[in-house]
């Protein structure tokens, strides 16, 4: 997306939200691209350093991450445009389906990336999209699954519209995020059924001290496959319910 309709969406929907900082947030929007970020690529002889792909998965992932670190300065009284406007950026640009198709098959294509960029710049933001995000139920957790169950847009009308409400639900989680009922006791609850299901696999070294290292792995799997706690965790700091 090019950086003007990056600033210019940012900026409409942070002052519909009578965000403090929306010209600090817009300027940051295009940070991405001006300052990438990179994560490690490890190959057969060598650690790449690769930067974070805009139109993929990983990217809804980066802008999660920054959103985190959004809300966090957020509850704090900080400034939050930086993480903000970079979160925004990956997300808008996630807006945009680089593919075209042949029958059943996609594939990416530069040029169709490139046109359906090149003309969002005569499309208003579809405020329609931002109430609804607005409106929407969407606890913490929630929040990247509902981005890949968003419709990206192939043409500007789709695009404007995706991008308008991701933005907007990103802004939403910020301000005013949804609060499960009952968040400090289920949180409790999968903390303790978490702590139980990790330090299981370790009884076994107690009659064995051979099976260390198994049970190194299986409270390790464990605890990457625990999606309840994983959930109640996010939200539960997401909130901050000791303060």
């Amino acid at each position: 997306m090019k950086w003007a309709d990056h600033r210019r969406i940012t900026l409409e929907i942070c002052r519909y939200y009578e965000l403090p900082e929306s010209k600090e947030t817009a300027e940051m929007s295009v940070l991405p691209d001006k300052e990438p970020d990179y994560y490690l690529h490890y190959g057969r002889k060598r650690i790449y350093r690769r930067r974070v792909p805009h139109h993929e998965t990983m990217s809804v992932e980066t802008a999660f991450n920054y959103l985190i670190q959004a809300r966090k300065r957020f509850i704090s009284g900080m400034s939050f445009a930086e993480p903000l406007g970079r979160a925004l950026h990956y997300l808008q640009d996630y807006s945009v389906d680089p593919t075209e198709s042949i029958w059943i098959f996609k594939y990416r294509s530069d040029e169709a990336h490139e046109e359906r960029e090149g003309v969002l710049k005569s499309i208003p933001v579809d405020f329609r999209a931002v109430e609804e995000a607005k409106k929407l139920i969407c606890h913490p957790h929630e929040f990247k699954s509902t981005v890949y169950n968003t419709k990206r847009g192939r043409t500007p009308e789709e695009i404007m519209g995706a991008c308008s409400f991701l933005t907007s639900l990103a802004i939403k989680l910020i301000l005013d995020p949804d609060k499960p009922e009952n968040l400090e006791g289920n949180y409790n609850r999968a903390l303790l059924i978490h702590f139980v299901a990790v330090v299981l696999p370790w009884i076994i070294v107690a009659f064995n001290t051979s099976f260390a290292v198994l049970s190194a792995i299986l409270s390790y799997v464990v605890h990457k496959l625990d999606f309840n706690y994983s959930k109640w965790k996010i939200d539960y700091k997401w909130f901050e319910v000791n303060r």
